[in-house]
């Protein structure tokens, strides 16, 4: 009988394949009591597991294949970084000594305590990064054991399909050297690690599939749609057929889209377009220039911040950073947007301020930075002093007024100032722009129009906060709508008042990179998208296929419905003479 389960599909496609269980789980771990004569050898035989650990994760990042994700390199160092955190490195030893148990049962002991704390989390970028911890937690395990992961069984992961509990990045790198089909996991969402590497590996991946090693034994066939995130265990063989021609066709499409990647982005009509890249470390760069992005339209610098349990990323390190993404984008452009932190997405070496009892309201983005005026400097500096080697521009996040704004562009000048009174070189021109999340700012855009270069539209927080619907609540994200018509007005009323004032108008959310809603934002007059990498050449072909002149009624309809149903209908009439997969 056939069994359909649900995840968060990573795209890459169809696979078809037999499934590979590969069992990491601390969860059948047995406990025993030590005698006091033996908890000293215990303790050593725990240190030892950590420092072949640290070892292990040192190779495999000196040694990552070429044509590997580029964020490999970064998640392997946060990884070792996790090594060194007390919570992890020291913590087990003292349950050991206190409960007089094994090592093992230390190590499940420890990772129930920070699951529990992480799950109390309620911001999702953080709740995912228990994930992060407990690979690690589950590495230095298995080094207890004795059994590193076993990848040794080659021939029956070839063209196989991994289904799992988690994949970390260090298994991922070993992943890299076998020729698997796809991979399936229990946990993860489209923020974890495992999806960020999963997506630019560019193979049909589905993540979150609650008691996937439950239902699926091995052998199996099974079915992986990547696309709309769905995995068929045991098809029948019309299901099979019809998976079959989707995955032909799948793989032809990838073929064309290659064609086009160093193409200009040209409507039918003749009218250039441009298409950024979204990035999260500065290794994500390689693919936005594999992509021939047009730049880095929104680099989220925060993820520089987080991770970290022992220091901040200083002046230094951050201009290193930066550094490296404008010398790689050459004479593109680099959008760097000042750290979108707060509430409970602060970093743990700063705890001036709690959490706030409804963190999307609280002290977060721009105001966060205001408030911690030493640090926001510091950044400003760093990304000033990066300027002077490439086209760099600033954004602020998180914007709710002019009078705010103000005050960012205040200690922005200010931090201008000091590095002349040092005789440090920067980009006396760099561009300032702010990003448009918050109602508030779309509703009184005229006035930060008037004080900015440019802007760029956040539509992942805006349609949140017009909705008031967190789309990681699975009681009311059903609701979360990009085609809502509250949602298309405010979106219009942004590109069209900045159109108007001649001022730069981009969208980095992921509205961005929706093929179903290229046309429709090409028809509101937007001419700049910035989007996760993998999503440039399937977009760069809707709007190669576009004639702006033949969409513009059908858009002006859409935008003056109040009815879902009617915008449904009319956006899949817009885009009826595409194949969109």
């Amino acid at each position: 009988m056939s069994i359909a389960l649900h995840g968060f599909g990573l795209g890459g496609g169809i696979a078809i394949g037999q499934a590979y269980i590969l069992d990491k789980d601390l969860d059948g771990v047995a406990q025993f009591t030590l005698e006091s004569n033996e908890i000293a050898a215990e303790i050593v035989r725990f240190e030892q597991a950590v420092k072949v650990t640290r070892k292990e994760l040192e190779y495999l990042r000196g040694n990552i294949p070429s044509g590997a994700p580029a964020e490999l390199g970064a998640f392997l160092s946060l990884n070792i970084m996790m090594l060194n955190d007390s919570q992890i490195s020291q913590a087990p030893l003292e349950i050991i000594k206190q409960e007089s148990c094994n090592a093992e049962w230390a190590i499940k002991l420890q990772a129930d305590i920070l699951s529990q704390q992480f799950d109390e989390m309620s911001d999702p970028y953080l709740k995912e990064r228990k994930n992060d911890v407990v690979q690690v937690l589950d590495r230095i395990f298995k080094n207890l054991e004795g059994n590193k992961f076993d990848w040794a069984d080659e021939g029956k992961l070839e063209k196989g399909i991994l289904v799992t509990r988690d994949l970390s990045p260090a298994d991922l790198v070993q992943f890299k050297a076998s020729n698997f089909a796809g991979f399936i996991t229990d946990y993860g969402s489209l923020t974890s690690h495992t999806a960020i590497i999963g997506r630019n590996l560019d193979i049909p991946a589905v993540v979150g599939v609650n008691n996937a090693r439950q239902i699926v034994r091995d052998d199996e066939i099974i079915i992986i749609d990547g696309i709309q995130g769905v995995v068929i265990v045991n098809p029948d063989q019309l299901v099979l057929n019809e998976y079959k021609r989707r995955k032909k066709e799948w793989q032809e499409s990838r073929q064309k889209l290659r064609a086009i990647r160093k193409d200009e982005t040209i409507t039918v009509d003749g009218v250039k377009i441009e298409l950024f890249a979204n990035i999260e470390v500065p290794e994500d760069v390689d693919d936005a220039k594999y992509n021939n992005a047009d730049g880095v339209g929104l680099f989220r610098s925060e993820f520089l911040f987080l991770g970290r349990n022992d220091h901040i990323a200083n002046e230094e390190e951050q201009f290193l950073a930066y550094l490296h993404v404008v010398k790689a984008m050459k004479k593109n452009s680099v959008t760097i947007r000042t750290a979108d932190l707060g509430a409970d997405k602060n970093p743990q070496w700063n705890s001036t301020h709690g959490a706030a009892d409804n963190p999307a309201l609280g002290l977060t983005g721009i105001r966060m930075s205001l408030a911690e005026q030493g640090f926001f400097r510091m950044q400003l500096r760093a990304i000033l002093r990066a300027s002077a080697f490439g086209k760099m521009q600033i954004m602020f996040p998180m914007i709710s007024s002019a009078w705010e704004l103000k005050q960012a562009i205040h200690q922005l000048d200010l931090a201008k100032e000091e590095l002349r009174e040092e005789n440090i070189a920067f980009d006396e021109k760099i561009k300032v722009g702010s990003m448009i999340e918050v109602p508030a700012a779309a509703l009184s855009i005229k006035s930060i129009l008037e004080q900015v270069d440019f802007i760029s539209i956040g539509t992942n927080d805006l349609i949140q906060y017009l909705l008031a619907i967190d789309r990681n609540d699975e009681a009311v994200n059903y609701l979360y709508d990009p085609l809502h018509p509250a949602v298309l007005k405010v979106v219009n009323h942004i590109i069209t008042s900045a159109n108007k004032e001649d001022i730069p108008v981009s969208i980095c959310g992921e509205m961005a990179g929706n093929v179903k809603l290229t046309r429709l934002l090409l028809g509101m007059g937007l001419r700049k998208f910035s989007m996760h990498s993998a999503n440039i050449l399937n977009v760069k072909n809707v709007i190669l296929n576009t004639d702006l002149n033949q969409i513009t009624l059908l858009v002006n309809k859409i935008l003056r419905s109040e009815s879902r149903d009617k915008i449904y209908e009319l956006v899949e009439r817009l885009n009826q003479d595409l194949d969109l997969f």
